[in-house]
């Protein structure tokens, strides 16, 4: 049996985050999905992607309106705090542009929008060190009523 249309949704997103790309850095950006322990220094920048069902609605006789609730977190580093504040600004530019570029992910879902989003950074002794930036996704995809296989029209 295929996917049901939740797991090919999560999976299409997380193929979006993959194209993730940031101008001027020399690394590869590596995109975890459901990662629960701290990602290593090394590993940096680096996505963590979670997902969670926020809702799931019939709307007729021929739609369940289903929404997901994506969080993806982008964790970067930097030897300065000016360092790793540009650095954030670009991680956030980066995630923008991949997710404006296909808001559907190839016509599976009807609409993917920002619904929250933060910036953080570390406050310890010394200078630079690590930080994030967390987004929330809403996307909202529909399937057929009694049928998580299957997208309605």
């Amino acid at each position: 049996m295929t996917d049901p249309v939740r797991e090919r949704v999560l999976t299409a997103f997380q193929a979006l985050l993959e194209t993730v790309m940031v101008e001027a850095s020399p690394r590869a950006i590596t995109v975890y999905r459901g990662r629960r322990k701290a990602v290593p220094d090394e590993k940096l920048p680096a996505l963590v992607m979670r997902g969670a069902p926020v809702s799931s609605d019939q709307e007729s006789a021929a739609v369940v309106r289903n929404t997901e609730r994506i969080t993806v977190t982008a964790y970067t580093s930097d030897a300065t705090d000016a360092g790793l504040d540009r650095a954030l600004v670009a991680l956030w530019t980066a995630l923008q542009r991949a997710i404006e570029a296909d808001p559907t992910l190839g016509g599976l879902v009807v609409d993917t929008n920002l619904a929250d989003a933060d910036q953080d950074a570390a406050d310890e002794e010394g200078i630079g060190g690590r930080g994030d930036v967390f987004a929330v996704y809403s996307v909202e995809y529909w399937t057929k009523p009694g049928d998580p296989y299957a997208l309605a029209p």
